[in-house]
């Protein structure tokens, strides 16, 4: 092949990746998750700059000195990628890092909720999901504990500078090949592991919160 047709060649083939590109990412757009207990304006994380697509309704958050794990809020998906045969998902609030930091912890997140091999058939799952009987398997919140742990951020940071925080929760939802195989009680990185490889696509849902 000369010269002058490996250049013809060259923007040719890089036309075929791009498109194949875009045809790919198309795909995992159409890929939704949302939730009823999310309303309201958008707003941003005081530390990360996320914006939410609404706040979440107080019944699904932790009260000051009020119950420990209040119910999971119930979230609905629309258009999962073909071949999709398991969800996990993952519930974190990235504003949480500037406060765990002053207290030692280094972490760029909280995990709030984790759970994995949920069935992609059912369309979503109600309300206090993490708690009733499921057909799922849950990990432990940054807590300690299994389950979900509702947003409870403090109400300013630096403590008694009267600053209102809102904290973003990022909610994103993994399509899978294949289930895990995981038992109650895995972390965020056997999590992380046990789905690389099988995530056919992901959608993600930013809520806001604030204890005003």
């Amino acid at each position: 092949m000369s010269t002058r047709s490996r250049m013809r060649v060259a923007p040719a083939l890089a036309a075929v990746v791009f498109l194949l590109f875009a045809a790919t990412a198309a795909s995992a757009a159409d890929f939704t998750v949302s939730s009823p207990a999310v309303s309201g304006d958008s707003e941003t994380g005081f530390d990360s700059g996320l914006a939410s697509a609404g706040r979440l309704d107080a019944a699904y958050a932790e009260k000051p000195n009020g119950p420990g794990n209040p119910s999971s809020f119930p979230i609905t998906w629309e258009n999962l990628p073909p071949g999709t045969k398991a969800l996990a998902l993952i519930l974190d609030d990235p504003d949480a890092r500037p406060i765990l930091a002053s207290r030692g912890i280094k972490a760029l997140s909280f995990p709030h909720w984790i759970a994995a091999d949920i069935d992609p058939s059912t369309g979503g799952l109600p309300a206090n999901a993490s708690v009733d009987a499921h057909a799922f398997v849950q990990g432990k919140n940054g807590g300690g504990k299994i389950g979900y742990r509702g947003p409870q951020p403090p109400a300013d940071f630096p403590p008694n500078t009267g600053k209102r925080l809102i904290h973003i929760y990022r909610l994103t939802l993994y399509a899978l090949s294949s289930p895990t195989g995981l038992a109650d009680g895995f972390s965020l990185d056997e999590l992380r592991a046990a789905i690389r490889g099988k995530v056919l696509g992901e959608a993600r849902l930013n809520i806001s919160y604030s204890n005003d």
